[in-house]
């Protein structure tokens, strides 16, 4: 399966001039016929995070911590004992898709499937 997502950002906070908070919402959604097992496993997902400035060339590696929890969830109508949530949030500068030079602000995570999750997150960057 794979999740269709809209991302509603909230603006950086800006602890220290070392430390940044980055976080918002993400709603994941299945348009289309949701097959959902009990034993299925969670579905990974990822995103670059928007309103973010790339990790300069020369720059130490931050420090990350990356947080997600659950909001709302809508479940398909299915009779059983079906998990959903989020587990496994891990945030990393990677390389740009797109071959440029630089790496940007990426979270990923794991979902358990349901018809809408919207999830809340938080990743603090700590630079040295």
């Amino acid at each position: 399966m794979v999740f269709q997502l809209e991302l509603q950002p909230a603006p950086p906070l800006h602890l220290t001039p070392q430390c940044v908070v980055h976080t918002g919402t993400v709603r994941l959604f299945e348009t289309g016929t949701l097959i959902h097992t009990s034993g299925a496993p969670a579905e990974r997902f990822g995103f670059f995070l928007p309103n973010t400035h790339p990790l300069p060339e020369d720059a130490p590696e931050p420090q990350l911590w990356a947080e997600m929890h659950l909001m709302t969830a809508t479940a398909a109508s299915v009779s059983g004992d079906f998990p959903f949530g989020v587990a496994h949030a891990h945030a990393a500068y990677v390389p740009d898709p797109r071959h440029a030079l630089h790496r940007w602000l990426h979270l990923t995570a794991a979902a358990h499937p349901a018809r809408q999750v919207r999830l809340g997150y938080r990743i603090t960057v700590q630079s040295p």
